[in-house]
């Protein structure tokens, strides 16, 4: 019988990608997951990571391994926790309009399997949320800040846009295009530019809806080059003679002793998954 133990070390090695890192959000020494994953290894008959200095590198096996169990690890772990209603801490967290929750959601998955006792309640600001996810300049005063990665700004197209077959665009190609304006995020739009209409053809509240109006073809817009992944129906192309700028983003968190470690555990899994 394959072990529980071994099964949240190799969860949490997956999402990482560091035995270090997995040893770390379990509070275990690294040798004691190296050596938990060799064991797990060992049963299997072959290799779920390909090692490097850069970090792991998940064979497809560890791919089909992972899907198949993390959902029943995150169950059973919190099995103890259910059985002895041991009671919840609450997480207050806010993701801003600009940013894609879907790319935490598996840090947040992970989170909640290492501690089943954690119940997320989102804000609707940074300032009243433990931890934010959000871009450097929109953090609040006197918090902390973990920075996850620079993101350069792209032009978001519908794929079938006349424009969507070049390699680059200028701003010669934008003086007559519609824009999709961001009014939460400021200069975002770089309007700047003074190519760009003054009369939005639409006005979001996020970034969820700017890519789908996007995608419907009602417009282009100015989105940060992580926008694009998994996004069949919109091409992202860069701005070739002007900058469209550069984000960072991160996680802004209280500075107790609680909202830092859980801003830490979430870097150490979100972290690897937008340098991929």
């Amino acid at each position: 019988m394959i072990d529980l133990t071994a099964l949240k070390y190799f969860a949490a090695a997956y999402e990482t990608g560091t035995f270090s890192q997995s040893a770390r959000v379990n509070n275990v020494s690294q040798p004691t997951v190296s050596a938990a994953i060799q064991r797990l290894e060992d049963r299997l008959d072959t290799a779920l990571f390909t090692r490097s200095k850069s970090g792991l590198t998940p064979t497809p096996l560890a791919t089909r391994l992972y899907h198949d169990v993390v959902e029943s690890v995150g169950h059973l772990s919190g099995l103890e926790a259910r059985l002895r209603n041991t009671p919840q801490t609450r997480l207050r967290l806010h993701v801003a309009p600009d940013m894609m929750v879907g790319r935490i959601a598996p840090a947040l998955q992970g989170l909640r399997r290492r501690d089943p006792t954690l119940v997320f309640t989102f804000c609707d600001t940074a300032e009243e949320a433990d931890i934010a996810y959000l871009s450097e300049d929109c953090m609040p005063k006197g918090q902390a800040f973990i920075a996850l990665e620079d993101e350069a700004f792209m032009i978001a197209l519908h794929r079938l846009h006349p424009l969507a077959r070049r390699n680059a665009l200028t701003l010669a190609d934008l003086t007559d295009q519609q824009i999709i304006h961001r009014p939460y995020c400021p200069r975002a739009d770089r309007m700047d530019l003074g190519v760009l209409p003054t009369a939005p053809a639409a006005e979001v509240t996020n970034d969820a809806q700017l890519l789908d109006l996007v995608a419907a073809g009602l417009g282009i817009a100015f989105v940060p080059r992580g926008h694009g992944a998994g996004r069949d129906d919109l091409i992202l192309l860069p701005l070739a003679d002007a900058d469209a700028g550069i984000r960072r983003t991160g996680l802004a968190h209280r500075k107790t002793d609680f909202a830092t470690r859980i801003a830490r555990d979430l870097a150490a899994v979100i972290a690897p998954q937008h340098r991929a």
